[in-house]
């Protein structure tokens, strides 16, 4: 029985990613890396920017410094998102039919959170249940963000389903002992990226909030769209 539904932000609430990651390819060229933001979508989704720059800057003899790289980022997306951010369409009509309680557990932090959040109108469906990965000690694909989510939420691991957009998530949900599905509704996936969430280990593959929202119907862990 699933008792707590939780939801990853980017790229599953939030249409986030996208944009993100055209951020990141702007700021990586001016440190000699030149990765497509699908490259990046494939590679580093759900991963923290200190999990990310860690690894280019073995790959690419580089020494950016993560705290200033994540600033540097968080203050381009910030005007972005401002302007151009969006929920993922159809994620608010899911959310109002849900029976269960819900929860985010992101590898954002709680700024982000609530500033994303609030300018696309989901806060209120959430209220103090939003968790971020400075919460804990490790991210993604480490299980700590959800296995903290539960606890708070005063779930058990194995009573909870995980909605993800990103390898790395799905593996932390595996990871936490919980039932993951993997999620293409962002921006930043396409139906070719559904092989490589099932390979990480989702139960099944959904490719937009309508399609969602009848796999939870059939759970019954929503009403019928």
């Amino acid at each position: 029985m699933i008792n707590l539904v939780i939801f990853d932000c980017d790229g599953v609430l939030i249409d986030s990613e996208v944009l993100s990651f055209a951020v990141d390819v702007q700021i990586l060229a001016g440190h000699g890396i030149a990765l497509s933001s699908d490259d990046l979508a494939r590679r580093f989704g759900g991963v923290s920017y200190a999990g990310m720059i860690a690894r280019l800057n073995d790959e690419h003899a580089t020494a950016i410094e993560a705290a200033h790289y994540q600033k540097e980022c968080e203050d381009l997306l910030a005007h972005l998102f401002e302007t151009d951010l969006r929920a993922i369409s159809g994620i608010d009509t899911l959310l109002k039919s849900l029976s269960v309680p819900v929860c985010v557990a992101s590898g954002s932090d709680l700024a982000r959170l609530d500033m994303c959040l609030g300018i696309t109108g989901l806060l209120d469906f959430f209220g103090a249940r939003i968790f971020s990965v400075e919460e804990v000690d490790n991210g993604k694909p480490a299980p700590d963000i959800f296995l903290h989510a539960a606890r708070e939420c005063g779930a058990n691991p194995e009573s909870c389903l995980v909605i993800e957009d990103s390898p790395a998530g799905i593996i932390a949900a595996a990871a936490a002992g919980m039932r993951a599905v993997g999620f293409l509704g962002g921006g930043h996936r396409n139906p070719e990226d559904a092989e490589m969430l099932m390979q990480a280990g989702a139960e099944d593959v959904v490719g937009d909030a309508s399609e969602l929202h009848r796999y939870l119907a059939n759970l019954g862990l929503a009403n019928r769209p």
